[in-house]
């Protein structure tokens, strides 16, 4: 299965476009006013960007408060990267609109992923105080016990030089990464994110659900 790519933490057109031509099959946009990659409400370029799959990253938000700048940022998707309960996630769309993050610091409670299991996506990622973007990868080895079937995304350190291994590894049906392809500066590399999708292609049918 052909593993898909999203580069998140977009925080301008120039980079959105950028992410898009270096082959990102999704882009993402944070809504959460506590990091440091957050786009504000809802910006108006957001709309202008096409041919790609946008997706807004909300943590523990109202869900007409994410529901509003869904449908003013004209977004596809998206991804609630706190503790909302999975009936915030079939308010929000579920199985058409919905990516639910799960934290992941040691062993992984397949009881509670399997809570959500309404959403269109679940993706892991390392835990953190600020409920993601910590730039840190966790033990791949965690996900070994996830349920046949089920196609998940791997986030959390992911870089050009290591998210070969973590398909290997892991065996994700997607790959999500931000602070791996930017710059010092805190934009996005365009030679970093060109790099990171390649290492992904190369990896090749590595990712996809456990048989």
């Amino acid at each position: 299965m052909r593993v898909t790519v999203k580069i998140c933490g977009l925080t301008s057109a120039i980079d959105a476009r950028a992410a898009a031509a270096a082959g990102a099959d999704y882009i993402g946009f944070v809504f959460d006013p506590a990091s440091r990659r957050c786009v504000g409400a809802a910006p108006a370029w957001i709309q202008e960007i096409g041919g790609v799959v946008k997706v807004g990253v909300f943590r523990n938000h109202a869900v007409a408060a994410v529901a509003r700048a869904r449908d003013e940022a004209g977004l596809d998707l998206v991804q609630l990267h706190g503790d909302e309960p999975p009936e915030s996630c079939a308010a929000l769309g579920g199985r058409a609109r919905v990516i639910k993050a799960v934290p992941v610091s040691g062993l992984v409670d397949w009881a509670a992923v399997a809570r959500y299991a309404g959403v269109a996506r679940i993706l892991f990622d390392t835990a953190s105080p600020t409920g993601g973007g910590s730039g840190r990868t966790f033990a791949w080895a965690a996900l070994a016990g996830a349920p046949a079937g089920l196609e998940f995304w791997l986030a959390g350190g992911l870089t050009p030089e290591n998210v070969a291994a973590a398909v290997a590894q892991a065996r994700p049906a997607g790959v999500d990464v931000a602070s791996g392809v930017e710059s010092p500066g805190g934009g996005k590399d365009e030679a970093r994110m060109r790099a990171f999708v390649a290492a992904v292609r190369a990896a090749g049918g590595h990712g996809g659900s456990r048989e």
